[in-house]
């Protein structure tokens, strides 16, 4: 027993101190972050200004890779079945990855058993806009519309992603009919919105705060509780109606499997270039806070929101 127990203890610091040494040497090659979105959203954006500041930080060539389709799932299943050594790296809207779980009966991985969180970077609320030509400078005036027009088109960034999510809860909170119109990323449900093919839209705020400004779309409120700190000037949705929150959490997922000790390196790195100057230029305009969180958290966070997700898509009736 006495030569065993030294044999599994041998084993056990053998293990620590590899993983000691093998967080120490990594990065030792280019670093690949898949975006399951089309270039152009919200979360390629904040992706590609992250990837500029770690290339500098790390000292490797850290890559930004979109693999778009299938309401993430083309992109989340390239790094589920990548090796678990840190070089691959899923970065995507952490609300959209949760909802699939519960809007496809059958994946090819298991969004929150086949990944492992790093870190979720920040989190950026959706914004209600609509066409000029709805005439609704407020959400209850947009209620009031919709009730007289049954039906309005209301745009996605693709079914079952966040901006699909929030306008069902935007529609069984106020009673409305509103039909869904789903496109590709979230930049191309933004140009319908601007020509008229559709009416209304929960938009990333990187995709339309322009747009508003130049006064071609109005924003009615951000999909939250309360004002976000970066559009004080626009109303959170819940000063009207409770119960429509929205956002774009970006976060880091790596495949199961990957060592602790690297998960935690790439924690701290991804927390470090959060305080450079231009990523901190690039939340605020696109009125993103930073979160920084830990592994754990995050689980924890994931979990707690698939359950709400589940909810949402079961009482919409949304199946794939």
């Amino acid at each position: 027993m006495k030569r065993i127990s030294v044999v599994l203890v041998s084993a056990a610091i053998s293990a620590a101190l590899s993983a000691g040494v093998s967080a120490q040497a990594f990065p030792s090659k280019p670093i690949r972050i898949v975006v399951p979105f089309a270039p152009g959203g919200a979360t390629d954006t904040f992706s590609r200004t992250l990837a500029a500041e770690l290339t500098q930080t790390l000292g490797q060539t850290v890559v930004v890779e979109n693999r778009p389709g299938a309401g993430t799932i083309i992109g989340a299943e390239v790094v589920a079945k990548a090796p678990p050594d840190g070089y691959t790296l899923l970065f995507t809207d952490l609300s959209t990855h949760t909802i699939t779980r519960s809007l496809y009966a059958k994946l090819p991985y298991d969004p929150l058993k086949s990944f492992v969180p790093v870190t979720a970077a920040n989190a950026s609320p959706l914004l209600l806009v609509v066409h000029p030509s709805v005439g609704a400078k407020s959400v209850k005036e947009l209620i009031a519309v919709a009730k007289r027009q049954p039906g309005i088109p209301c745009g996605n960034s693709g079914i079952g992603t966040v901006t699909h999510m929030t306008a069902e809860k935007f529609r069984m909170r106020t009673n409305v009919s509103v039909t869904p119109v789903s496109y590709k990323g979230g930049a191309t449900p933004v140009i319908a919105l601007l020509g008229g093919e559709i009416a209304m839209l929960f938009a990333t705020v990187p995709a339309s705060i322009e747009h508003v400004k130049k006064k071609k779309l109005v924003a009615l409120g951000v999909a939250a509780d309360k004002r976000s700190p970066f559009l004080p000037e626009i109303p959170a949705i819940g000063e009207s109606i409770k119960g429509v929150e929205g956002a774009v959490i970006s976060g880091v997922l790596a495949p199961a499997g990957t060592p602790r000790a690297v998960i935690d390196r790439l924690h701290a790195e991804f927390a470090k270039v959060s305080d450079a100057p231009k990523v901190k230029e690039i939340y605020a305009t696109n009125a993103a806070e930073t979160l920084n969180t830990a592994p754990g958290p995050l689980q924890q966070a994931m979990e707690r929101d698939a359950r709400i997700w589940a909810q949402v898509v079961a009482a919409a009736g949304v199946k794939m």
